[in-house]
């Protein structure tokens, strides 16, 4: 009975610590933050805007978008860059061009960047959780 106990208490801890990080975290780099920036002017900006504010008709990619994507993990915001973008060329750019792109929203709105690139693997994106406000971590002791 404490194996299945003890194995029950390491599986929920396993799949607690999944989403033990943020985008509050660093999960991506400067340098891919500019790539993606270069590569949101090319296909992106002009429907979202030099800027990432939109139109009337096109949602912005900063301010309300925080929001909105609260509450997801990053792979789901990727998945959908990379399946509904750009318009009229669905699905034309590679992961690495998507998550470049990623990391530059990231940037523009506010979250830090890291010393570790952002990985273009799904599973890797899924550990990463899409939260609106920084959370307090406890203290260690």
């Amino acid at each position: 009975m404490r194996k299945i106990i003890l194995g029950l208490v390491v599986s929920i801890v396993a799949v607690g610590s999944a989403h033990a990080r943020s985008v509050w975290d660093g999960v991506y780099t400067e340098d891919q933050a500019a790539r993606g920036a270069t590569a949101y002017q090319q296909n992106c900006g002009r429907c979202h805007g030099p800027e990432l504010a939109g139109t009337f008709e096109v949602p912005p990619l900063v301010g309300r978008f925080v929001p909105y994507w609260s509450g997801s993990t990053l792979d789901v915001l990727v998945d959908y860059i990379t399946h509904a973008m750009p318009l009229g060329r669905t699905g034309s750019l590679n992961p690495a061009t998507n998550t470049d792109i990623t990391a530059f929203i990231l940037k523009s709105n506010g979250f830090q960047a890291g010393p570790k690139e952002l990985s273009a693997q799904g599973v890797d994106q899924k550990a990463i959780t899409f939260d609106a406000t920084k959370k307090k971590r406890a203290k260690k002791h």
